[in-house]
């Protein structure tokens, strides 16, 4: 049966469903609504808005809806606005709470009948299952307060603009990452305008980052976009430094390792780029032979993307480290549900663990699983630190 929830605060648990409102204890019979919902993670719930790749309802709300739709949206924003203008912070506050019912009745009404339209009309997309997944790993992360010390580096913020902006921002209020799962057209992930900016932080700005627990640990892959290269033209994955490797087996003459490294990236993602010895080893055409047909890259991960030729190695492989990282980390997730340790934030190449040390017999499990990918056995480094700017290699 078709419902809503009512407010994704953990806090705040309840459902709009058959013409009621329910709370704390929901209904069994739930299978879709439009959007996830930490409520939802015991029920087999479909989520439309995952049909129509995250976009807002309104902009996929059917003609015959859309008068109602409009009316119901403003009357509950109108709501909204008067509970944000009488200084009710809507954090501290479940929104069921503060809006009358008949205005929430009237909105999910007719919510629940775009929902069913959208699902009827679109066709499921083939990465669902990931999607789902992965909207569960970024919902977490973003329900999870940042500790941030703003006090003892206050000297380097005030000499700092950009600092001085984030200080100014964030300061006086909670800290969250809050990821865009649809912010890119190769599937990476992008924050939102709310979050704090943790994928751009400056790396002198990153030791004010602290973890709840007792340190943070890094999971990153070696090289991941060459290593995803090598897997998709099935050659062996090395275990050593990738750009060691081709100097010892693909260019076979001595050089440095910022030669080799520029060398090869000057040859990847230029189309017009002449190098034999990279050629006959990785073989790009072969890929996109197989990946790219008819104006689309077509991924493991179930992705399609339109994208021209010029492009079209750069999407596939963009598209598929990064899936292929988050679906390590969806794993690591499932792993660490129930304990003190969680991830604390996710980057393109890697993943952050806020860890406690008693969580520590897992370590060996964790590297496992990230490392042991759906593309094969990755290289992976690994750091640990008491604060993000702090991280050293580490092994064990």
């Amino acid at each position: 049966m078709t419902f809503q929830t009512l407010d994704d605060k953990r806090d705040c648990k309840g459902v709009f469903y058959n013409g009621d409102f329910y709370f704390d204890k929901l209904p069994r019979n739930l299978d879709l609504t439009w959007s996830w919902s930490a409520h939802l993670e015991d029920y087999n719930v479909d989520f439309a808005e995952l049909w129509v790749s995250g976009k807002d309802i309104g902009a996929v709300t059917p003609d015959h809806l859309r008068d109602r739709y409009n009316f119901a949206e403003h009357r509950l924003q109108a709501h909204v606005k008067a509970i944000v203008q009488s200084k009710i912070n809507l954090d501290d506050n479940c929104i069921y709470d503060l809006v009358p019912r008949h205005v929430l009745r009237q909105f999910y009404h007719v919510k629940n009948e775009i929902t069913e339209w959208v699902v009827e009309n679109y066709p499921k997309p083939k990465n669902y299952s990931y999607l789902v997944e992965t909207q569960a790993s970024i919902n977490q992360i973003s329900q999870q307060e940042l500790r941030i010390d703003w006090d003892n580096h206050n000297l380097l913020f005030l000499q700092d603009p950009k600092a001085k902006s984030l200080y100014k921002r964030f300061a006086k209020e909670k800290s969250r990452v809050i990821y865009n799962l649809f912010g890119t057209i190769t599937g990476r992930l992008t924050t939102t305008p709310e979050s704090f900016p943790i994928m751009n932080l400056k790396t002198e700005h990153r030791k004010i980052v602290m973890p709840q627990n007792d340190l943070f640990i890094e999971l990153d892959f070696n090289a991941a976009e060459i290593r995803t290269l090598l897997a998709l033209a099935g050659i062996d994955q090395p275990q050593d430094d990738i750009h060691k490797f081709n100097i010892e087996q693909v260019f076979k003459t001595p050089m440095s390792r910022d030669n080799a490294k520029r060398r090869f990236f000057a040859w990847l993602y230029n189309p017009d780029s002449k190098d034999e010895e990279l050629k006959n080893y990785y073989n790009k055409e072969k890929i996109l032979d197989k990946y790219y047909k008819d104006g689309y890259i077509n991924t493991i991960f179930g992705r399609k993307i339109e994208c021209d030729s010029f492009h079209s190695l750069n999407y596939l492989l963009q598209s598929t480290s990064s899936d292929n990282c988050m679906d390590r980390a969806n794993k690591i997730r499932k792993m660490l549900s129930g304990r003190k340790s969680t991830i604390a934030f996710c980057l393109h190449d890697c993943v952050v663990l806020d860890f406690s040390n008693q969580d520590a017999h897992l370590l060996p499990k964790i590297k496992q699983v990230f490392e042991q990918t759906r593309l094969g056995k990755f290289k992976i480094n690994l750091k640990a630190g008491k604060t993000y700017g702090s991280l050293e290699d580490f092994s064990w």
